[in-house]
């Protein structure tokens, strides 16, 4: 659909209305966005952040200096002389990126999640024990020390050990391993397990499960990053929106003001009965709390926006009028933004399906560890040992090199307990895999439903123009029918109204059309997080 620019002037010497509409898309380049899994270069053109080029105003509303209403926080003429800058959207991102409390809150789950598995990773810390007896007196007087190094690995289960012992004194005959030659005893060897814990085990459950829990902070904090700024834009829009539609409501109420003075020397000249003046005040007054209520929308814009606009404080910070956009951005064609592959990129960047991917793979290694546990528990272990130093007993039978070699075996016969495991953790899997499979429509109907809903507020914004033109036209016959005598003052207002409500619908139509772009955006997964 193609909108061809619009330019509209209500007849009245006070007062300037331009309403201006200039189709198609900004020519600002790309800005880089970064999501989960990053998007190609094309992605990045698509979705980068645009709209607000100098002079291609969509709609705008250009307040008459000559307002000052004391309702409003400050006007038009005062924003121009205290040389206000303008709020623009990626200001509002900016902020909701590095003040946000929500988001900041949410990177605090990366730091949970890494000190969650530096203490898995303390299952496989080096091991150092050490114990000494003294047989100070009695039949056998000995001393006694040893010190073993133990370090597991994650490679088969395996665990290394060495060690080093001195024994002196009189021991008895059963007890003689424990006596060393005058250098000591040095050891070493291996324990490999066989079966149940050979491919997984506790301490690697752990461990593995604590870098899934890592990985799963990532999309967590995409998800609280997609809301807030899709949040944050769309308050933006909404003030953005209320303070066009509040310098709509002064035009209307200017109007009626500027008529006053004319419509008393009409009264004076006879043109006009008497009554022409209390109408037009009776104008004033209705419009005068239309302008109020206006106001009041700004006000409750501006309130909840501040939760995004924040200070370098942290705090939030209130917008003024006068920081309001002149004009909203233009619209551009869809077709620039929408692709076919969408679907599936979302499909890989959503953040709650990559979060529930990454679940299963946890239930996954729970279901291999349940099922491990169900192999008997077989382990090999080797060790060697030799003692140094002169020899305390003749012969000498501490100093050849020895070589150990033990099996372990343990069995439950029953193995409830593991049988059990295995039960509850394919029940969980099939439980998430319903749940991931809902998850994945969900993202296919949000896209669907975003791209629907962005192509025909494009196509309503056409429309919209086309009434604001209409009703510029009606207005000024019925203004200048006015002027002639052939009309009245109720007709005038019926028209005046009618312009400004079509003017009200071509900014909602156009916010809207922002709004839904958000909406787009997020449906597919892209986050604003890297703005100009």
């Amino acid at each position: 659909m193609t909108n061809q620019p619009l330019d509209w002037a209500p007849l009245g010497a006070s007062l300037v209305l331009i309403l201006a509409v200039i189709p198609g898309c900004s020519t600002g380049g790309p800005r880089p966005v970064a999501a989960y899994a990053r998007p190609d270069g094309p992605t990045l053109e698509r979705f980068g952040v645009s709209g607000f080029e100098p002079g291609q105003p969509a709609v705008s509303l250009i307040a008459d200096p000559k307002l000052v209403d004391p309702v409003l926080p400050i006007t038009g003429a005062e924003a121009a002389q205290e040389d206000v800058v303008p709020i623009e959207f990626s200001e509002v991102l900016r902020s909701v990126e590095r003040q946000f409390p929500l988001i900041l809150a949410a990177l605090e789950e990366v730091e949970i999640a890494a000190g969650t598995r530096l203490s898995a990773e303390g299952g496989f810390d080096t091991r150092v024990k050490a114990d000494s007896f003294l047989g100070l007196d009695g039949f056998y007087e000995n001393e006694t020390a040893k010190i073993l190094i133990e370090q597991p690995i994650e490679a088969g289960g395996a665990t290394f050990f060495g060690g080093y012992k001195v024994g002196a004194g009189d021991f008895p005959i059963w007890e003689g391993g424990l006596k060393t030659n005058e250098g000591g005893e040095f050891s070493g060897g291996v324990r490999l397990p066989l079966l149940a814990g050979r491919s997984i085990d506790a301490r690697r459950l752990a461990l593995w499960q604590s870098r899934l829990a890592e990985a799963q902070a990532e999309p967590i904090v995409l998800e609280k990053r997609l809301a807030a700024t899709r949040k944050a834009a769309l308050t933006y829009w909404k003030w953005v929106a209320t303070t066009q539609k509040l310098r709509i409501a002064e035009r209307l109420l200017l109007l009626a003001q500027d008529r006053q003075a004319v419509i008393e020397l009409r009264v004076e000249n006879g043109d006009l009965a008497d009554i022409a003046v209390d109408e037009n005040r009776r104008l004033l007054v209705e419009r005068e709390s239309i302008l109020i209520q206006s106001s009041r929308e700004v006000q409750q814009s501006a309130i909840e926006l501040s939760l995004y606009l924040r200070g370098e404080d942290g705090q939030p910070r209130m917008p003024r009028l006068a920081e309001a956009p002149e004009a909203l951005p233009s619209p551009f064609d869809p077709g620039s933004t929408i692709a076919d592959g969408d679907i599936e990129r979302a499909l890989m960047l959503r953040p709650e399906v990559r979060a529930l991917q990454i679940e299963r793979q946890r239930l996954e290694l729970d279901l291999a560890k349940a099922e491990n546990d169900l192999l008997p528990k077989l382990s090999l272990g080797v060790a060697g040992s030799r003692d140094t130093g002169g020899a305390v007993s003749n012969p000498d039978d501490k100093g050849p090199f020895e070589l150990d070699a033990f099996v372990d075996f343990d069995l439950p016969l029953q193995r409830r307990s593991a049988k059990g495991k295995v039960q509850v953790t394919e029940a969980k899997i099939r439980k998430l895999d319903r749940e991931l499979q809902f998850a994945q429509d969900r993202v296919v109907a949000d896209v669907r439903d975003a791209e629907v809903a962005l192509r025909q507020t494009w196509e309503i914004i056409g429309l919209a123009q086309q009434n604001v033109a209409l009703a510029g036209v009606l207005e000024q016959a019925e203004r200048l029918a006015f002027s002639e005598g052939e009309s009245d003052l109720l007709r005038v207002n019926i028209r005046e109204r009618r312009t400004a409500s079509a003017a009200s619908s071509l900014v909602d139509v156009t916010a809207e059309f922002f709004r839904a772009f958000v909406d787009y955006r997020a449906s597919v997964g892209v986050p604003y997080d890297e703005v100009k």
